[in-house]
């Protein structure tokens, strides 16, 4: 039978019958083991000395997870107990009917049922004793999943609370423990603490440990590698949280590939007490891998889907993977034309081992606007609007603009993108900007009309190539002149982490050439600049962050470019310690910056925690210059500085020294938002 495709592990009939072995499955079975008879009624096998679990629930701090019962010695024989239950029933019927025997209607009410917690004015709490770790936080969790106990009825639950502390420690493989219980004072008002002794004893080990994928699976290295890596092993202490593990990551790997028939045949441990020991056998037939059906969906839906068509990049008949299902399904929440994606198999009507999909896909409006604000201290408060258009037509087209003010810079940018193949990855843009700057000594208005294409379905590499059209009117310090260039340039960036905006590792790069000549533009030159960041975990809180940038402008009029295109250093994200951009060689009549043809700097930083929660500190040193010659002194910019991890990003606040040689020692106070890398 084809299972649910989102179905948890399967479990299995309810016993199997050994020479010499007590075959005992669930909970019933552990309490009523001790009597052939009763076993054999209630399962329908034999049941001897040894003991077979094949589904224990997995050990866990919290919530408490129970161990296997197997074993336990009943304070009563079954037979006798059942005989014992059927006697009082009786006897509390008779005096019902008699009318005279209060004192076995008495026996028989509700009072002696667990109190409800609201009723208990004296409830215990407990204390255990003698273990630690992972043993004394599951016992304590299975201790706090029972019933709020009252004081003066806490004898009547030495039998359970033994029995619960013995599960929670047989999760963990130690089925000898000896446990005492200790009531607290009754002549004490104030003692209200039940202690629980443990000596835990000698733990089970592992025997012999066998698990086999048969079918179709059998080929498929996932399984192999799921089973290298499983923290069960012979001769290592039982631990049912690992088993039952170990059970579900074959069984969910097995959904995602498409094993839907798939269950274990057999998936059980083999408990000998006497022996400290215990054999796992674990087998799971795969069966057939379904294929890949039809995709249905409404008219609306169909329509919505023409823009996004290639990026499916599976077909019908191809075998079944839940990885290219969310792979497709993130693509398509990437284009920014749908508010909703939901893609998901229809296992119900799979046929001849395929299985259909089920897509429905909600627009976003034809119109989003969105506004913000923000403050850092390179450019201070800062406000911007966006407006997107983010599906015209059936091709994908899509349009966005973006202007933002801030107290130096205004900036009003329009893009309009057409895809070529792929809307993610492939694909034109045409661009215009405007951008107003009024910083330190540079006064400048910028006009850009540009044409892009960027390619990325190839490759590990982000290509851009751009046209650029861009005339500058400007003043530089003493400076004043325009400019009308026309920039081809080619950007190439990579960028690889482990994901999240704090990631514990990865890196990004960025390389960017651009150049113009007099034949067609004002000026001729050859820029050329990169990037390099990167991020390592020196531990599982702390962080080393280092960054590397050059630039370098060559060619006739490379001292004589405008001001958007010579380089200045210092802020946020230069060198901490110095203001923003206002680092550079002077103007020859010492009336202001002037710009440089080289920029070299870089950053050594590192994190770590320093017990307030979601909190780092930093140590930093950020080192560069802005130059002509590489004859200047090197800027310095030591500092520390504080990182708080919030749900959005990170919050950055750095105090950092700016040092340069015959000059007085600079403070500054650097605050941002966002991703560090």
């Amino acid at each position: 039978m084809l299972k649910n495709f989102m179905m948890g592990s399967v479990s299995q009939k309810d016993g199997l019958q050994k020479d010499n072995l007590q075959v005992c499955t669930n909970r019933d079975c552990a309490i009523m083991s001790a009597s052939d008879s009763d076993c054999l009624r209630q399962h329908h096998h034999d049941c001897t000395r040894a003991v077979e679990c094949t589904d224990m629930a997995a050990p866990a701090p919290a919530p408490a997870v129970a161990g296997p019962e197997a074993g336990a010695k009943p304070a009563l024989r079954p037979g006798r107990l059942a005989a014992a239950v059927a006697l009082a029933v009786r006897l509390c019927c008779a005096g019902t009917l008699a009318g005279g025997a209060a004192v076995i209607m008495s026996a028989c009410s509700s009072s002696d049922l667990p109190e409800h917690e609201s009723l208990v004015t004296d409830p215990v709490s407990f204390k255990v004793e003698g273990i630690s770790g992972e043993l004394l936080q599951n016992v304590e969790a299975h201790l706090s999943g029972m019933a709020v106990i009252s004081k003066k009825r806490a004898f009547f639950y030495v039998r359970e609370l033994e029995e619960v502390t013995t599960r929670a420690l047989r999760a963990y493989g130690y089925y000898h423990p000896k446990i005492k219980v200790t009531l607290p004072d009754r002549a004490k008002e104030e003692d209200r603490t039940v202690v629980i002794s443990v000596d835990q004893g000698k733990p089970l080990y592992i025997r012999n440990f066998t698990v086999e994928v048969l079918g179709e699976g059998l080929d498929y290295l996932v399984f192999q590698d799921i089973m290298a890596k499983s923290e069960l092993k012979s001769y290592q202490i039982l631990n049912h949280g690992k088993y039952e593990k170990l059970k579900s990551d074959i069984h969910q790997t097995a959904l995602s590939l498409g094993f839907f028939d798939g269950k274990f045949s057999s998936a059980r441990i083999l408990v000998y007490q006497d022996q400290n020991m215990a054999d796992i056998e674990l087998l799971y037939d795969s069966g057939k891998r379904y294929k890949f059906g039809d995709i249905t969906m409404d008219e609306n839906t169909a329509s919505l889907f023409l823009p996004g068509r290639n990026l499916q990049k599976f077909k019908k008949g191809d075998d079944f993977s839940t990885r290219d299902i969310n792979s497709f399904v993130s693509a398509l929440n990437q284009t920014g034309y749908y508010n909703s994606v939901d893609v998901r198999p229809d296992v119900k009507n799979a046929s001849n081992y395929e299985v259909p999909l089920e897509m429905h896909l909600e627009r976003r409006p034809d119109n989003n606007v969105r506004l913000g604000a923000g403050y850092s201290t390179d450019e201070g408060p800062r406000v911007l609007v966006e407006w997107n258009k983010p599906l015209l037509n059936d091709r994908g087209d899509s349009f966005s603009s973006l202007t933002t003010l801030t107290r130096y810079t205004n900036d009003a940018t329009m893009i309009y993108k057409i895809p070529r193949k792929d809307p993610n990855l492939d694909y034109y843009t045409v661009n215009a900007s405007q951008t107003h700057t009024d910083l330190n000594d540079t006064l400048s208005d910028r006009s850009e009309f540009s044409i892009h294409y960027v390619a990325n379905e190839t490759g590990s590499w982000r290509r851009d190539y751009a046209l650029r059209l861009e005339y500058e009117d400007y003043s530089q310090g003493s400076e004043e002149d325009y400019a009308l260039n026309l920039i081809p340039a080619l950007t190439l960036s990579r960028r690889e982490s482990s994901g999240g905006f704090d990631p514990s590792r990865g890196y990004s790069i960025k390389l960017e050439a651009s150049g113009a000549s007099r034949g067609i533009s004002d000026d001729s030159f050859v820029q050329l600049k990169g990037t390099y960041r990167g991020i390592i975990s020196l531990t599982e809180n702390s962080r080393f962050l280092f960054r590397a940038e050059q630039g370098v402008n060559m060619g006739k009029d490379a001292d004589s470019l405008p001001p958007s295109l010579r380089f200045f250093a210092g802020g946020d994200n230069s060198i901490r310690g110095f203001g923003y951009r206002d680092r550079a060689p002077l103007q020859p009549d010492g009336s202001g910056l002037k710009g440089a043809k080289y920029l070299t700097a870089g950053t050594a930083e590192i994190q770590f925690p320093f017990g307030v929660p979601s909190s780092r500190l930093a140590l930093f040193l950020d080192a560069g210059m802005a130059t002509d010659d590489y004859e200047d002194d090197i800027l310095w910019g030591p500092g520390i500085g504080y990182r708080f991890l919030s749900p959005y990003g990170i919050v950055r606040v750095d105090v950092a020294a700016g040092i340069q040689s015959n000059q007085e020692t600079n403070y500054h106070l650097h605050f941002a938002f966002g991703p560090e890398f």
